[in-house]
Formats: C-alpha cells, structure tokens, sequence
C-alpha cells in the first residue's frame, strides 16, 4: 500500500449505505416474477454488485461492499432478481452474489430489472495510468528544481507537525501530496519525492514562513477559495437536512483537497438537485456523482 494513502491528510469518509441485517428471504428465490419493462418509467444503468443473503433478499449495492468473504453490502432491494438468469454468482455461507452490468427502473426505494449482464474484464490500471490520475502541483516547478532547504526534514516522518500546523490555522483549505514519479516497490524504504501542497484562503507569505520552520522539502503554497472547515460544514449539511431537503439519497462523501471540493456520491440526481446544490454552495463546491445514470 502506499505510504501517501495512509495519510493523516485524512479526508473525512462518511459512506451511508449500511450491510446491517433485515427481514427477507433467506435462499435465493428462483421463482421470482421474470424483468418487466414499462416504457412510461425512465431506465437507468450501473455495474454493482448484487448480494442476497439469509436476512434479505436480492439487492443493489450502490456504496461500500465490504471484502469479506462472503462480501458484506447494502442497497436497494431488487424487485424482480432471477439468479438462473444470470451467469458468473458466487455462493458461500448463505450468501449469493455477483457484479453485473444492469439497466432497470427505479422507483425511489426499490430497483426492477429491465436487463443484466456480466460486464466486461476490467484491466486494472498500469502504474504510469495510476500516477497520471494523482493530484499535480498548482505550482510550477522553479527554474532549476525544486528548492529543498533543509533535506535533512523532508521525509515523511515530518509531515505529521506540518500538517497538524497547517490544519490549525483558521483560513486552511487543503493539504495533499504531488509526487514527480511513480512510486517504487518498497515505498516504506523509499516513499519517492514529492511536493507538499498547503493551501490557504489567504496570507500565504507568513503560512510560507512559519511553515518552512517545520518543513525542509519541496513546498508549494496556493490559495483557494473556501476553508476546509467550510467544505466540512457542506459536507454534514449533504449527509443531513440539507441533503434530505434536496430529495438526495446519499451514499458516500469525501473531501478532496487538491479539488477544494467535496466529494458526494447520490443514488440517482436530477439535474434540479445538481442546479440547487449549486446555487447553495457554489459551483464547483459540490462533485456530485449518481450511482444509477439514466440510459441516454
């Protein structure tokens, strides 16, 4: 695992979709009513696993499936599931499960099957597509290099005090890491270089400043618009009231820092909602993302 996954950058996770037990079926039902299609309903689609077990019957895990074995979800229950119908389940311990390309209806609480197939192998990513995809620098690299003062405090080991200084401060807004090549095999011996990012609503030559008395490494300050703790109180305010007021059924949020966002997972969004967050929070403030998409 790498050591930049393990921050004490921690950003707030607060998935909502649970894999406590409830009332249902116990072995899968393969005398359920076969898919139905109503053209009057809008169809949506996703790749998720569905998870039926001996305290409920078959659902849709839209959040977190916990890697246990049997695995561990919750979602939406599936009105209509046939397991005969389907190829490539797994059962152990009373559960059934597989991951499955779907495209049904959804009614708000419940999700009908119009179609189901087993998706396509997925390739997992190459380390050069993996370090493509981590957070840059909003700083340009200076003319030479970048400056490392004191290398003697530039390893891990010294972000902890950086950090805990930086997140002190009324007006922080982020703090990530931008590593300048991918990282090696044994990243507990040799983490790789990188540039440590900090940012701030505003004053950033005395951020700079006190900063740098905790931190010999590369260094990069930057200024963004809203404060961490206010991408906090967003973040609470989509997981409660605000978020049951906009009809969202929230799945999961995060903070991303480099992004000076929050990061929230929805069961479906209407583009009514998505125009509401906005206009409450911002644009950009909000990257909402829906579990079901709606079939174009």
């Amino acid at each position: 695992m790498r050591v930049r996954r393990l921050l004490w950058l921690a950003i707030p996770l607060l998935p909502l979709a649970g894999c406590g037990a409830r009332a249902g079926a116990g072995a899968p039902d393969r005398a359920a009513p076969a898919p139905t299609d109503s053209a009057q309903e809008r169809r949506y689609e996703t790749t998720a696993t569905v998870l039926q077990s001996r305290d409920h019957g078959p659902e849709l895990c839209l959040g977190a499936v916990f890697t246990s074995y049997p695995p561990q979800c919750g979602g939406p229950p599936i009105t209509n599931w046939r397991w005969d119908r389907v190829e490539g389940e797994e059962t152990a311990r009373g559960t059934t499960w597989g991951i499955y390309h779907l495209v049904g209806t959804y009614d708000g609480t419940s999700f009908t099957v119009v179609s189901a197939d087993r998706p396509p192998p997925r390739r997992p990513p190459t380390a050069a597509e993996q370090f493509g995809n981590e957070p840059k620098s909003p700083c340009p690299e200076p003319d030479g290099g970048w400056p490392v003062p004191d290398p003697a405090r530039r390893s891990e080991p010294y972000l902890d005090p950086v950090s805990r200084a930086a997140r002190a401060e009324p007006d922080f807004a982020g703090l990530w890491l931008s590593y300048l090549e991918p990282m090696g095999g044994n990243v507990a011996e040799e983490p790789g270089e990188f540039v440590l990012n900090v940012a701030f609503t505003g004053g950033l030559a005395r951020h700079e400043a006190e900063l740098r008395e905790r931190w010999g490494g590369r260094l990069c300050l930057t200024h963004q618009k809203r404060t961490y703790r206010e991408l906090l109180r967003i973040q609470r305010e989509l997981q409660g009231t605000a978020g049951a007021r906009l009809g969202l059924q929230v799945l999961g949020s995060g903070i991303v820092d480099s992004d000076n966002a929050v990061d929230l997972t929805v069961v479906v969004l209407e583009q009514r909602a998505r125009d509401a967050i906005d206009a409450r929070y911002g644009a950009g403030a909000v990257r909402a993302t829906p579990a079901l998409t709606p079939v174009a």
